[in-house]
């Protein structure tokens, strides 16, 4: 048979009949252009040795032979294999060359093929978006206003949250502007990994002439002791990732937007009270929390995994989008054993130290702290969650704490003072780290024991944190749900609440007949409180996680929903208790979302049509065994 039949299978149990096959095309790549050469070589050396056995025929017949003869014989197949040897030579010198230029030049080849490089091109990752930057400055007005405008409406509740209590009645801006200096876009990057969405990363960078004014009431003293500090010379650097998707074929092609930060952001100010009354020393407690809390609470915001979901079309068209938001997928226990070679902070050349670890800048574990040591022995284990952890930091911070602060000579940073260990937190950094947790997924439930190097660099430089500032001896160990059973049978374990959503509220505030709802919840003596929704009775949550760790398995959460004050105390708004044991541990996966009616509600709400509601409170628990994390 033929080379170039071949059988093509009939249907089942039918003989293969014959098919006759294609003549494969000429690819069209510059391997053709040596394979032609290589044919025409063939051809001209078989012309060539038949001339030379033609003449060789000749000379016989002709009776041409001569010592002449013999001589131009010679020299001609001198000639001919120098010529031969030419063109092997130059054959070999366009097979090179053709395989340089089939080469992309970086830009040491642009350089030492055009002695210089052009300024229009450029070899980085990275973009530049003038155009866009071009745009911003002309919109910069509009944009000022709407950024201050959200940026107020944001922190103001989060620095009534978080104020010491105690020391700060009421803290606000008093003006609030960025200045005519627009934000800037040094670059853009777009990640190719994932077919399904679009991940773009931009850095950005702003510095300008912000005017931020903040207001602090004291509790006594009214408006004689009113502070007014300034922040000023305020600088911003860092890195922004934007996911689009899902992808889709309707305008504007993605359904949503998730927004966060890569790493901690670089921010840097200055804190002015100016003349205000005490001077410096008197507002000295209160400079060491409002500047701890805008370098780290209002940086650390957008910290991913944390993250900002934006939908931008209905999920009737994109389908659900629960993959998008902040979720739980594994357990992350830190074992800090001990820290060697930290520097001297106090006057007698010691540190009294203790260790900060967290996954998200909202849940931070720490240590008990170790004093008059610079080898200090912790032994303690911490619990932290871990939502990405493909992506995902560990932080480590270790900080001195004392009880006076030489570098704030005010007797207001003295712990003997009621609190004031919490509200003046009077700490000194020693040194920090960042590891990537995908370190610790490749090899799940086993324990990855090291010495990680601390320094005082930021979180988001180039080189890491940097080293020299002694070290800490961690035992990190990573396990993912799927891998925790066995949930039915525990004693103990952990329990995550996420929240949804509040339905049907009573109005408290009259008579604008509103409230300003949250949460808080209380699971074995440690309570948690949600954020504030503002003017809204039927308040929706989103990214709102919340964890417990060793909680026994007949503990009971009480969830009481609150109507926020800033002036007088928070009014209830009802309440309910879940009974971990009756209604978690025993469900299906030990995870249960359901919609429980609360109680104790102070009025029934009647709607303009008669009909009473109930309030109710939507959850999402799950119980964590710890059978398998005993290892």
């Amino acid at each position: 048979m033929d080379d170039r039949t071949s059988r093509e299978p009939g249907p089942a149990g039918a003989p293969a009949s014959p098919r006759p096959s294609r003549a494969k095309a000429p690819e069209t790549t510059a391997v053709d252009g040596e394979s032609v050469t290589y044919q025409l070589q063939k051809l001209a050396t078989m012309a060539f040795l038949g001339w030379l056995g033609l003449l060789a025929c000749l000379i016989p017949l002709l009776w041409l032979w001569s010592w002449e003869l013999v001589r131009a014989l010679a020299l001609g197949l001198l000639v001919g294999l120098g010529a031969s040897l030419l063109h092997r030579f130059n054959l070999k010198r366009k097979a090179a060359m053709a395989q340089r230029l089939r080469i992309t030049p970086g830009r040491k080849g642009m350089q030492q093929l055009l002695h210089k490089i052009p300024t229009w091109l450029d070899f980085a990752d990275t973009e530049k978006l003038e155009w866009l930057n071009d745009i911003i400055l002309k919109s910069w007005p509009y944009y000022d206003l709407a950024i201050s405008t959200m940026v107020k409406s944001q922190v103001e509740p989060l620095m009534a949250q978080y104020k010491p209590s105690g020391l700060i009645k009421r803290i606000y801006f008093q003006k609030l502007t960025f200045g005519n200096s627009p934000v800037r876009l040094e670059g853009i990057r777009v990640d190719k990994d994932d077919p399904s969405e679009v991940a773009v990363e931009v850095d950005f960078r702003w510095s300008g002439d912000a005017n931020i004014v903040m207001g602090i009431d004291l509790p006594v003293g009214g408006t004689l002791t009113r502070l007014a500090p300034k922040v000023s010379d305020l600088a911003v650097s860092g890195t922004a990732r934007v996911v689009l998707r899902p992808l889709l074929d309707t305008i504007p092609g993605f359904g949503a937007a998730l927004v966060s930060l890569r790493k901690p952001p670089i921010v840097r100010f200055h804190l002015d009270f100016g003349k205000a009354f005490g001077g410096a020393a008197s507002a000295g407690a209160i400079r060491l929390w409002l500047d701890d809390f805008l370098r780290t609470q209002i940086a650390e915001m957008l910290l991913w995994p944390s993250r900002i979901v934006i939908p931008l079309l209905d999920e009737s068209v994109t389908g659900p989008l629960d993959d998008l938001y902040l979720r739980h997928k594994g357990v992350l226990r830190v074992d800090v054993i001990e820290a060697r070679d930290l520097p001297k902070v106090d006057a007698i050349g010691s540190a009294d130290s203790f260790v900060t670890v967290y996954t998200t800048a909202h849940v931070k574990e720490k240590t008990t702290v170790k004093k008059n040591s610079l080898h200090p022995k912790f032994g303690e284990k911490l619990w932290l969650m871990c939502q990405e952890p493909a992506s995902q930091l560990l932080y480590i911070v270790v900080k001195d704490i004392d009880l006076v602060n030489v570098k704030q000579q005010s007797l207001l940073q003295l712990n003997v003072l009621k609190g004031a260990s919490n509200v003046v937190k009077n700490s000194t950094l020693l040194g920090r780290a960042a590891l990537p947790i995908k370190e610790f997924t490749q090899r799940p439930g086993e324990p990855h024991e090291m010495w990680v190097p601390l320094g005082t660099g930021d979180f988001a430089a180039a080189a890491g944190c940097g080293s020299g500032r002694g070290e800490v001896h961690l035992n990190i160990t990573f396990w993912p749900f799927d891998q925790l059973k066995g949930h039915k049978s525990a004693a103990r374990g952990a329990v995550i609440v996420t929240l949804f959503r509040c339905n049907n509220l009573v109005p408290m505030d009259r008579p604008v007949n509103q409230s300003d709802p949250m949460v808080v919840f209380k699971l074995n003596k440690e309570s948690k409180k949600s954020s504030v929704v503002w003017k809204n009775l039927n308040p929706r949550w989103i990214g709102e996680h919340f964890d417990w760790f060793h909680v026994p398995m007949d503990s009971v959460l009480e969830a009481t929903v609150y109507d926020f004050d800033r002036w007088s105390g928070n009014e209830v708004e009802g309440s309910v208790e879940i009974d971990i044991t009756e209604e978690i541990a025993r469900a299906p996966r030990g995870d249960v979302t359901k919609t429980w009616e609360l109680e104790d509600v102070p009025t029934d709400w009647v709607d303009p049509s008669g009909k009473k509601e109930k309030s109710t409170i939507t959850l999402r628990i799950q119980w964590i065994p710890y059978q398998e994390l005993s290892r």
